[in-house]
């Protein structure tokens, strides 16, 4: 929506991280309506390096009805945790290519049981982020009794099933407790709370509150971490529009780790440092190492701090290590467009 309204209207950079903000401080207004707080959500939509992200998929064909969507809901309610907060995204999963569907389906899935495969657009995939290790084995094993459940595909690190996957399924549900927000028409007013899916989301003491499409599908649709594509650029462009009158993509930025901050991070951050296996290394080599991953993944936590006149974003680093899994670490990075460089702020 951003983007049509933006090139249909010529509207500049200035006047487009006006009309943004707008509508966030909209949005703010709207879910405080309903007694959520936006702050409170961002567990669901920002990645976290200490949970994990997994992909449960279903043979849509094993339901008796059609409506293998609703079905498999009636499954997975009841094993979320209550309290937590989560985002939940659908999807059949797509693909021309269906050999290497397949390929991916058998380097990454961890089966419940064992199935012939027919055709991806036959399987239906349910993705859901925030999973403590609990939670994550809950469902995996709860699910175990519906017909459907085939097993899951762990996203919680970078993968060729993670990016796939990441191109199939869409935001869905977002999940505060016993609360769950979906979208409903953008000619209906944001007063109501209306379920209008097929899904028995009030099932389980859930309560179901909604707003318009073109707030949930801009703010609150979590976006699963992959490589930052060209032909989605323009996810970048808005993001950085919204907290900046300047917009200059950052390939070719230098990454400026000064001394003093080396420092500091040496000093204050050394163990998740030794972890990483960086404690050795130089603020150069550190710097080029989020060079090498600045389009690797997405941008979030974007904020403008109007008392030091900063702006700021997060990116995800994924350090790959020797043995076991990668070290994940969180680059808080300044963003100075005029000087085309990001300045780090800080590592954990």
């Amino acid at each position: 929506m951003l983007e049509v309204m933006r090139d249909h209207f010529g509207i500049t950079e200035p006047r487009m991280r006006r009309e943004i903000q707008g509508l966030h401080k909209e949005l703010i207004k709207i879910l405080g309506s309903k007694g959520i707080k936006y702050e409170n959500l961002r567990a669901a939509l920002v990645p976290a390096m200490d949970r994990q992200e997994a992909a449960f998929i279903f043979d849509s064909t094993a339901f008796d009805s059609g409506h293998y969507g609703r079905e498999t809901f009636m499954h997975i309610l009841p094993l979320l945790e209550p309290r937590a907060t989560q985002s939940i995204l659908v999807g059949d999963l797509l693909g021309q290519d269906q050999r290497l569907v397949v390929e991916i389906l058998r380097e990454s899935m961890i089966l419940s049981r064992s199935f012939t495969f027919k055709h991806s657009t036959l399987l239906y995939c349910v993705y859901i982020n925030n999973l403590s290790d609990a939670a994550l084995y809950r469902l995996h094993q709860g699910l175990a009794s519906c017909p459907a459940y085939l097993g899951h595909i762990p996203t919680t690190f970078g993968s060729r099933a993670k990016t796939y996957v990441s191109l199939s399924v869409a935001s869905f549900v977002l999940k505060s407790g016993k609360t769950l927000i979906v979208a409903h028409e953008d000619d209906r007013a944001n007063s109501e709370n209306i379920n209008i899916t097929l899904y028995p989301l009030e099932e389980y003491d859930y309560r179901v509150a909604s707003l318009q499409g073109m707030y949930f599908s801009t703010f609150l649709a979590f976006k699963i971490e992959r490589p930052s594509f060209k032909e989605f650029q323009i996810d970048t462009d808005l993001a950085l529009n919204a907290i900046s009158d300047e917009v200059a993509l950052f390939d070719d930025f230098a990454v400026l780790l000064d001394e003093a901050k080396h420092g500091y991070l040496i000093n204050e951050k050394l163990g998740k440092l030794k972890i990483a296996g960086l404690e050795a290394a130089d603020r150069e080599y550190i710097a080029a190492l989020i060079q090498s991953q600045l389009s690797a993944n997405y941008i979030y936590n974007l904020s403008y701090l109007e008392e030091h006149d900063v702006m700021k974003f997060n990116i995800m680093l994924e350090i790959q290590r020797s043995t076991g899994y990668p070290t994940r670490m969180t680059a808080a990075l300044e963003y100075l467009p005029a000087q085309q460089t990001l300045r780090v702020i800080t590592l954990h």
